[in-house]
């Protein structure tokens, strides 16, 4: 007999998995294997084909972490609707309910990939004995038990032929041989294989508090970068070394935190804004960068308006400061310095064909938003003889340092994100952002704004809903910005 879940003929009533096995299994026992499973098919034998006897589960290997094996239990069931997900909560009760029975037995292969899924009920009368083999794991879907574009195929078969009997004798190895009845979780402890199940299936019906929802929207959202942090071993040392020094100590924590995203960004995209505003710290902040990408070795170049100079040079290596055991080792130079020579014949000690020698470069900016237009002889000047374009093979990162990055247009921050790119409008083109010109974005995203300023009853929330998904995109992933 054939069981596709859809195709009912006149000799087959029973043209669903689930329901050949609810009317065929009594009180006797049922044996399984099964690559999958959802919370839903669980439930389901809980409440359907509960009068076995006895069942046996092999599970495949499902429970390589538990990220997986949540992956597995709850998006298996296929219904991802409102409904669908609060009833999840009941049907994992039932399911719980169901593999807490001490006739439950389950093991799962851990070392090999399982395939095989099959179905097979021993009766004390072997001619109500059944087997089925084929395509169908235990979920909705293998089981028939919700409507799927799923094509499954499988055979059934009833009594005691050859074919049974090999069936058994196969599942009893596996059973003996190769499932395991215990799971190692990440900190080497064992735990049974049944049980650790059971827990996480009971996260599903937890009650949680507004304070875990609210880190729980915030770990969906970053949690990217949360994963990239934590699986990047080499980061980690690098960051332990930060971690040591006397100007990360002293920093807050909202500061640490935002000296760590910058520190990705610069890393992932070459470039990044620090907008935070005025009085959170900005200078110590950047200092805590810096330090991070000198440890690394690059050469540090600090670029700020004149008038600020002092408040850079007081925390330089073999000043005094209260940073002085961490020799934070940067070169100052004023914005008033992007003309003619002044590059050289200011810095003898290390000129501008110095600094166009170095292959990593971390160049800070200061007031960033005075390298606002494109077309001013300072802005060209930078690009061309600092940022150097041409020279590709070059590591040159750009932070910049703004309480006020947009004057008047948002064209102002456009050409920031610029300088990330060595002057280049196509330059995050071959990057996550798929942006082909920046300019086009940030004409759009102006545009945008116009609309929205004219209009009497405007909201943030409509201004932002109006912006281009990749404006907002790359605003998101390269500016960290606090108010007071």
């Amino acid at each position: 007999m054939l069981l596709d879940n859809k195709t009912k003929t006149e000799d087959n009533d029973h043209f669903k998995v689930f329901e050949f096995i609810k009317n065929y299994t009594e009180s006797g026992g049922l044996d399984l294997v099964t690559g999958f499973f959802s919370v839903n098919a669980l439930a389901l034998m809980n409440d359907d084909i509960n009068q076995a006897e006895k069942f046996r589960l092999i599970l495949g290997n499902l429970m390589q972490d538990e990220a997986q094996l949540n992956k597995v239990i709850d998006l298996l069931n296929g219904n991802n609707s409102i409904k669908g997900t609060l009833s999840l909560s009941s049907a994992a009760y039932k399911a719980v309910e169901f593999l807490q029975q001490e006739k439950v037995l389950v093991k799962s292969i851990q070392r090999n990939f399982c395939h095989a899924k099959t179905y097979i009920y021993n009766d004390k009368d072997s001619r109500k004995n059944f087997h089925i083999i084929g395509s169908s794991n235990l979920t909705d879907a293998g089981l028939g038990i919700k409507e799927s574009s799923n094509i499954e195929l499988n055979t059934a078969s009833t009594g005691d032929n050859n074919d049974y009997k090999e069936l058994k004798k196969w599942f009893r190895q596996q059973w003996d041989n190769v499932a395991l009845d215990k799971y190692e979780l990440p900190d080497k402890t064992k735990v049974e294989v049944k049980q650790h199940i059971i827990e996480l299936i009971k996260n599903l019906f937890k009650e949680y508090t507004p304070y875990d929802l609210y880190y729980k929207v915030l770990y969906e959202l970053f949690k990217d970068d949360l994963l990239e942090l934590s699986g990047d071993a080499e980061f980690k040392r690098e960051i332990a070394h930060l971690e040591e020094t006397i100007i990360y100590k002293t920093l807050f924590s909202y500061q640490q935190k935002g000296a760590i995203s910058l520190i990705k960004m610069l890393q992932k995209f070459n470039g990044a804004i620090l907008a935070d505003a005025v009085g959170l710290g900005k200078i110590w902040t950047a200092l805590a960068v810096m330090k991070y990408f000198e440890i690394k070795g690059y050469t540090v170049v600090l670029f700020c308006p004149k008038k600020l100079r002092i408040n850079w040079e007081q925390y330089q290596s073999h000043s005094g400061s209260r940073f002085e055991k961490d020799e934070i080792e940067y070169y100052v130079r004023n914005h008033t310095d992007f003309q003619d020579e002044r590059l050289s014949n200011n810095y003898p000690d290390f000129p501008l064909s110095k600094l166009q020698r170095k292959q990593k470069l971390l160049l800070v900016i200061d007031e960033s938003h005075n390298l606002r237009n494109d077309k001013s002889s300072r802005y060209k000047f930078f690009v061309d003889n600092v940022l150097m374009p041409e020279k590709t093979l070059r590591d040159v990162k750009v932070l910049h340092l703004s309480a006020t990055p947009i004057n008047n247009k948002l064209m102002d921050i456009r050409n920031q994100f610029k300088l990330m790119t060595k002057g280049q409008d196509n330059g995050f083109k071959e990057t996550d952002f798929e942006i082909d010109r920046l300019e086009n974005i940030f004409k759009t995203a102006q545009k945008d704004f116009n609309e929205w300023s004219d209009k009497e009853d405007r909201k943030i929330a409509d201004f932002i809903s109006m912006l281009p998904q990749k404006f907002e995109k790359l605003t998101d992933a390269l500016i960290v910005a606090r108010i007071v």
